[in-house]
């Protein structure tokens, strides 16, 4: 009965990661063009685009690991401690750095078909 539970649980954490990908990219398809990947790396890059904004768009560019992100994400590292209130977070940035050059994502697999 343990196993079960942790197994809907994480089922139920899975999809809720899905959920938030679609969402972050529903904002990000209404305001740019191009493809998911693009939209994305357009809305992190945009100084129009509040802070909070651009941190969820490299959280999901992130959980979907799309390769063509990486050279992106990497221009925005500081090698500065994160000042979240004047910059992107930069511990966020390297987990999707990682992501994006084939890091294990052990959530991707049960959303990322639905989302794309």
């Amino acid at each position: 009965m343990g196993a079960g539970i942790l197994f809907l649980g994480y089922g139920v954490i899975c999809l809720a990661i899905g959920a938030g990908v679609d969402g972050v990219l529903e904002k990000a398809r209404d305001r740019f063009s191009g493809n998911d990947t693009n939209a994305l790396v357009a809305m992190m890059n945009s100084s129009d685009i509040p802070l909070k904004d651009r941190n969820l768009a490299i959280w999901a560019l992130g959980q979907l690991g799309d390769t063509r992100a990486a050279a992106s994400l990497e221009k925005l590292l500081t090698g500065k401690p994160c000042e979240h209130a004047s910059a992107v977070c930069q511990r966020e940035l390297k987990k999707a750095i990682r992501h994006c050059r084939g890091g294990a994502n052990v959530t991707r697999w049960a959303w990322k078909p639905f989302v794309l």
